[in-house]
């Protein structure tokens, strides 16, 4: 199945998020009782955490939970407004459970934020005692997912309703802790999973606009081959045969590659991090899950952006429902928000980045993901002396290694830039959380160096894994033409002389030429169905004139001849003039 078709619709938070915290955050027992009926579908659950008056803010939810020890049972309550449950997907009709976060109280101590499991309706589909629930109502978009709220009052459930694998509460009421890091392990595991499930969808939906915009391309033809001649049968060019046209298309597909291979290395490495050393696996999920917040930020945002000039690389037929793009682009843009602002998770990772040079500078080893930082604790550390050697000619940016060396030196010296202005605040002794927000713009940036560095060598040690030579030869062209759009877009002008901007766009000329033979196999590669791509402008037989033809005789007002309310503006017509049947 393509990936495409994942994660949509009313399920996408029962097998997305619901299904998962009931593997990652229940004890054995629990398992036992509610594994079965959540992977067979005989319950259908979603994740309640984001309330009305706080989303990324995790630690200020308002929602509580208290412990009867006189009935064994949790007594749950969203106390005000801003506290009622808000937008989790599938709640507003689907679900017959929910997963609720709520602030848990022992005897008036506060215990953090908890996970609950709880039936939100009965056997009939209404509303549990105490509970009201609902929809939002109509979004910009994703229509196929209810987005709900969750107002609770007084609701009790059993003790072992509380997710147990890392904690509990007693019939004491006393409160266990089974990890030194308490709930930490698992909250980053369950993050990183959302994380790279957004970051796997952005890299599919946008490889859905490509497709579509890559099809159209090569069948639409406009403008003369032969500017000269006169006649009107001459031969016109396929869209895609012009520079900046093809520029727009290919470059939204080498994105796509980019996120599909990074969002599996993101899946690849939470799964080699299940088990072993405990401390080592909470440092290391921290960090991949600070990468992941700064990914899903950027690549959402990114993907969105490129689906939007995918549908305007289609003209005026890119404005229609039935192009696909269109729905696809306001059916994807709720992905931004999701998880907190795009900005909320790239500055989470700005944090993490500068918190990880900091370690660096006091000679602490640093993380994979940071590997260009490995230096910087030595004696006379000048980041100059790390540059690039100078390109000779235009065909030195066509190396991988030379471009992954210019993406390794930008991501360091745009950090080490930002970290020296925080750093600077600090000896001011400007509080930390005021320096870091006078130095957020410049942190954004830092994050976009480093995320553009992180997915640049996963396709590159992707690419290396690839048995089949051929492919390998064409994914390395898209690598590099990946590279090439991101130094030309990205302002890089304070780090490549204008002598290597213009062999940069050389380069890009040159492998935008060379891959223009793939153009077609490369989208066809996503192995996306028709019926997925729901399209008239981009199917595999590339008819698309047939297409449009036959979706306009199946349009809503071609279906009533004449339209209704027609009698309202008959009264206005001149019928004496419609009779003449265009004579004079």
């Amino acid at each position: 199945m393509s990936s495409s078709t994942m994660n949509a619709g009313s399920m996408s938070n029962h097998f997305g998020l619901f299904l998962p915290t009931i593997l990652s955050q229940s004890n054995d027992e629990q398992l036992s009782n509610w594994l079965e009926p959540t992977f067979g579908g005989k319950i259908i659950g979603c994740y309640a955490q984001t309330e009305l008056g706080h989303g990324s803010n995790v630690r200020g939810l308002l929602t509580i939970a208290e412990f009867d020890k006189t009935t064994q049972e949790f007594v749950l309550n969203t106390p005000t407004l801003p506290s009622i449950k808000w937008w989790p997907g599938t709640l507003g009709k689907a679900a017959t459970h929910a997963i609720v976060y709520a602030q848990l109280i022992l005897d008036g101590k506060e215990h953090g934020v908890q996970a609950f499991l709880m039936q939100i309706r009965d056997e009939n589909h209404r509303p549990l005692p105490g509970i009201e629930v609902g929809d939002l109502g109509p979004k910009m978009g994703d229509h196929a997912n209810d987005t709900g709220f969750l107002r609770l009052e007084n609701v009790r459930i059993p003790r072992e309703m509380m997710l147990a694998k890392n904690q509990e509460v007693t019939p004491e009421g006393k409160f266990i802790s089974r990890t030194s890091s308490g709930n930490s392990k698992s909250h980053y595991s369950t993050m990183m999973l959302a994380r790279a499930s957004f970051i796997m969808m952005a890299g599919a939906y946008l490889a859905r606009a490509v497709t579509i915009a890559m099809r159209y391309s090569c069948v639409r033809r406009q403008g003369f081959e032969d500017t000269a001649s006169t006649s009107f049968r001459a031969p016109e060019k396929q869209i895609i045969d012009y520079q900046v046209q093809r520029y727009r298309v290919f470059k939204q597909l080498a994105i796509a590659y980019a996120f599909k291979f990074s969002s599996q290395w993101l899946s690849n490495r939470q799964a080699a991090k299940k088990g072993g050393d405990e401390k080592d696996a909470l440092q290391d999920l921290k960090e991949i899950a600070a990468t992941g917040a700064g990914l899903k930020g950027l690549c959402t945002y990114m993907t969105w952006e490129g689906i939007e000039d995918c549908r305007k690389c289609c003209g005026g037929n890119g404005y229609l429902m039935v192009s696909g793009l269109a729905p696809l682009s306001q059916d994807y843009v709720w992905q931004i928000t999701a998880e907190g602002d795009y900005i909320l998770m790239i500055l989470q990772l700005a944090k993490f980045l500068l918190s990880t040079y900091q370690d660096a500078v006091k000679g602490v080893p640093v993380s994979e993901q940071c590997d260009y930082l490995a230096d910087i604790a030595k004696p006379n550390f000048n980041s100059e002396a790390l540059r690039p050697p100078a390109a000779k000619s235009f065909r030195d940016f066509l190396d991988l290694g030379v471009l992954l060396s210019w993406y390794k030196y930008r991501a360091l010296v745009t950090l080490v830039d930002v970290a020296a202005q925080y750093t600077g605040k600090l000896s001011e002794g400007v509080p930390k959380d005021v320096a870091f927000n006078e130095c957020a713009l410049a942190g954004t940036h830092a994050v976009r160096a480093h995320c553009f560095y992180f997915l640049l060598r996963n396709f590159i040690q992707a690419i290396k894994a690839v048995a089949d030579k051929p492919v390998q030869v064409v994914l390395t062209q898209v690598a590099t033409l990946f590279g090439l759009c991101l130094m030309i877009d990205e302002n890089w002008g304070g780090c490549l002389s204008r002598a290597d901007l213009s062999m940069v766009k050389q380069a890009n000329a040159h492998i935008l030429d060379v891959l223009r033979p793939n153009a077609i196999a490369l989208v066809d590669a996503f192995d996306i169905p028709d019926r997925v791509l729901g399209t008239a402008l981009g199917n595999a037989d590339g008819n698309v004139y047939e297409a449009l033809y036959e979706s306009v005789k199946k349009a809503p007002l071609n279906q009533v001849d004449p339209y209704v309310g027609y009698d309202q503006m008959q009264k206005y017509l001149d019928l004496d003039i419609l009779k003449k049947r265009s004579k004079l």
